[in-house]
Formats: structure tokens, C-alpha cells, sequence
């Protein structure tokens, strides 16, 4: 327009004018609109014939946009765009499985653990079941032990202190088994969770090279193709809950064995000390045998003696007739006779004779009486040594059925 109002100008002051000015006004602005269309770019908002674009009469504050005209390789410089994009969204992609990948083995690793652990329990849970059987059998064999053998002992002590530190471990394996199956079932929830996200970032992986690294270390991912993914925040969330679960379990349930190898240690003080008792219970009966065998030792010198007093007795009491009285036996013998013929001359002889009949009998039942007693003593030592070897058959009973029962230790219990 100003090109077309210089020239008119330079004009008028060579010639007058004789057109009106609306008429010269009209064919300038022709120019000018023409003017306008060759200067703007190919892009640019049509004009209209007065020279302003539709948009400039609603709005002049309105500021004008002008995109770049596409060249003929548009859908090349598109479909490489999109390939860009394409490719660093699978390398964002791979980048997320490698970590996804590196916490399911994490995981696998913990399950692994767990299950060992659980295993390890799981037979040191029965082992330990066992072995209150054990104990229980052992009690009751020793219920059937002679009522003189029933005395309380170190070994009811030691059995009853084993039952209690049994039920104390069962109790305990029962306790962390219980804590290892919620902690798996935790560890098998993240897994199924992760392996499904997994299995759907694997799906745009097919045309990657498997050997390829998503990303140098320290280096940052694209970012660009975020928003292609909806699911990345929900993923990256699982995977960092997935750490924490694996550190938390880390540091938590550790196997109490001391316990365990305590009780081990009190099992076998346990079948010492029904060694030891069965070994005291040999040696009392062998002490009893030697002196039940002096008891009858002097049961038969008593016999001996007794019948040798009773045989003086009887030759003191003399015949049971007169008739077999011999002279020498008689008081009024011939000698005693002559004797008396004087007075104060009587001879205490039927006297001595009364009095050592009765000596004699004392002494009989003296001897019958010692017999009786001794022979009571006999029975009580043969029963005392009776007792004594069923209590050491029963003890050494327990002690090869606890050793049978403990046999191959190594693989019964795994501490």
C-alpha cells in the first residue's frame, strides 16, 4: 500500500489529477493486496480482497501462526519420527525389564531361602515330634520298673526337663513356619504381579536384539515415550515395594537353633544318665548277688550249729524211759549214794543239769530265731536283686530305643 501511494504521490506532482480519489483508492489497493500476496509465505492465512486476513477482522489482538510448509519427504520425516519414537520407547522398555527381571531374581532368591528354611523346619518339626514320642515311650517303659525301682531319680528329672524343652521347640517351629508361609505367599503375590508386567513389556521386545544393553550405566532413559506407557508408575511402584518386602524379609526370622542344639544336648545327657542309672542298678545287683550269696553262706553254718545245739540238747534231756537210763546217768548212783551218807553232802548235779537244758533250748530257738531272720534277709536280697535287674533290662531298654530312634542323626535333625 505504501508502495502504491509513493508512486501515486510522484505521480500527482508531475500531473494533475482528475480521477476521484476513491476511484485511484480502489485500483491502488488491487496493487497492494497483490503486493501482499507475493511477500507472504505459502503457509500464511488467506487474505481477503481489502488485504486482511478473515481472523484480523474478528480479532486483531489475536497474534497470527505460521507453520512450516511441508516438503515433499513429509511421510519419510514422519514415519522416521515415529521410528525414533518407537525405538526409544522399546529401549525405555528394556531398560524397565532389566530391572523388572533383576527384582524377580532377587525374589526367586528369597523364595529359595524361605523354602530351604522351611524345609529345614519342616524336618526338625517332625524330628522333634519324634523324639516327644520318644520321650513319652520312655516314660511310660519306666512306669512298668518294680515298685521298689519306682523311686524318683536324676533320670525322671532329666526326661521331664527334655518334654518341657521339646514342647518349647515344637511350639517355636510351629510359630516360624507359620511366619515363613505368610512371608512366601507375600514373596509369590510380588512375583505373579511382576512376572505379569513382564510378560506385557515383552510383548514390543520381539525385533529387539536380546544381546543389545538398554542403556550405559549412569545413563538417563528418553522420558520422550512416558506417555506411551500408563502403566510405568504402577510397574516402578511394584518393583520398589518388591525391594522393600526382599530387605524387610532379609532381616527378619532367623533360625533359632541354639535351642534346638541345647535340646540335642539334654537328649543325650537324657540317655547318659538312664546309661549311668542302668549301670548303678548292675553294680547294686552285683553287690546283693555277693551278699546274698554270704547270706546263705551263713544261713547253712546256722543250720549246722543249730542242728549240732539241738543234738546236745537232746543228749542233755537224756532218754525219754528210766528203763534206758545207765548207771552213770542215775542221781542216786552208788558213788552219790556212799556221798549222802553224811549230811551236806548233796551234789548240785540235777541243778547244772536243769540249767544247761534250758541254756540249750534258748540256744536252739536263738539259732532257729537268727535262721528265720537270715532267711528273710535271703528273700529280700533275691528280690531286691530281682528289682534291680529289670530296672537295669528296662533302662537299657530305653536307651537302645532312644539310640534307635536317634539313629542317623545327621539326616533326622538338621541344625
Amino acid at each position: 500500500m505504501e508502495f502504491a501511494v509513493g508512486c501515486f504521490q510522484c505521480f500527482s506532482m508531475a500531473v494533475p489529477r482528475v480521477g476521484s480519489a476513491s476511484w485511484q483508492d480502489a485500483s491502488y489497493r488491487t496493487i497492494n493486496w497483490a503486493y501482499n500476496l507475493r511477500q507472504r509465505p505459502l503457509t500464511a492465512a488467506p487474505l481477503t480482497t481489502n488485504g486482511h486476513s478473515p481472523k484480523h477482522e474478528e480479532d486483531q489482538s489475536t497474534k497470527r501462526e505460521y507453520f512450516q510448509t511441508p516438503p515433499p519427504f513429509h511421510r519419510d520425516v514422519i514415519a522416521e519420527t515415529s521410528n525414533i519414537l518407537a525405538r526409544g520407547y522399546m529401549r525405555d522398555t528394556k531398560h524397565l525389564m532389566m530391572h523388572l527381571r533383576q527384582v524377580l531374581g532377587e525374589i526367586g532368591r528369597n523364595i529359595q531361602r524361605l523354602q530351604t528354611m522351611r524345609h529345614m523346619l519342616e524336618r526338625t518339626h517332625a524330628n522333634i515330634r519324634r523324639d516327644i514320642l520318644t520321650n513319652r515311650e520312655t516314660i511310660q517303659l519306666r512306669t512298668v520298673r518294680p515298685k521298689k525301682e519306682m523311686q524318683h531319680d536324676k533320670a525322671d528329672t532329666l526326661l521331664q526337663d527334655e518334654k518341657n524343652g521339646l514342647m518349647e521347640v515344637k511350639k517355636g517351629s510351629e510359630q516360624q513356619l507359620q511366619e515363613i508361609s505368610r512371608q512366601l505367599q507375600v514373596l509369590y503375590h510380588h512375583r505373579q504381579i511382576l512376572s505379569e508386567f513382564c510378560k506385557e513389556k515383552s510383548r514390543v521386545l520381539e525385533i529387539v536384539n536380546e544381546t543389545a544393553s538398554p542403556y550405559a550405566p549412569g545413563q538417563e532413559t528418553t522420558r520422550m515415550n512416558q506417555f506411551l506407557n500408563q502403566r510405568n508408575a504402577d510397574c516402578l511402584t511394584e518393583i520398589n515395594s518388591a525391594f522393600v518386602t526382599c530387605e524387610m524379609l532379609q532381616k527378619m526370622l532367623p533360625l533359632k537353633l541354639n535351642r534346638v542344639k541345647e535340646i540335642q544336648d539334654l537328649k543325650e545327657s537324657v540317655t547318659k544318665g538312664l546309661n549311668i542309672k542302668a549301670d548303678e542298678s548292675l553294680q547294686i545287683r552285683e553287690n546283693v548277688i555277693l551278699a546274698l550269696g554270704e547270706t546263705r553262706n551263713y544261713i547253712q553254718k546256722q543250720h549246722k550249729l543249730r542242728d549240732e545245739i539241738k543234738t546236745s540238747y537232746i543228749s542233755q534231756m537224756g532218754p525219754v524211759s528210766t528203763l534206758d537210763l545207765s548207771v552213770r546217768e542215775r542221781l542216786d548212783r552208788p558213788l552219790i549214794k556212799v556221798l549222802q551218807r553224811h549230811p551236806g553232802t548233796q551234789v548240785p548235779e540235777s541243778t547244772l543239769i536243769l540249767k544247761g537244758t534250758a541254756v540249750l533250748e534258748q540256744a536252739v530257738e536263738k539259732s532257729q530265731r537268727k535262721i528265720d531272720f537270715q532267711e528273710i534277709a535271703r528273700s529280700k536280697l533275691e528280690q531286691d536283686a530281682k528289682s534291680k535287674l529289670w530296672g537295669e533290662k528296662i533302662d537299657r531298654t530305653a536307651v537302645r530305643m532312644r539310640k534307635r530312634t536317634t539313629s542317623g542323626r545327621s539326616e533326622r535333625l538338621c541344625v
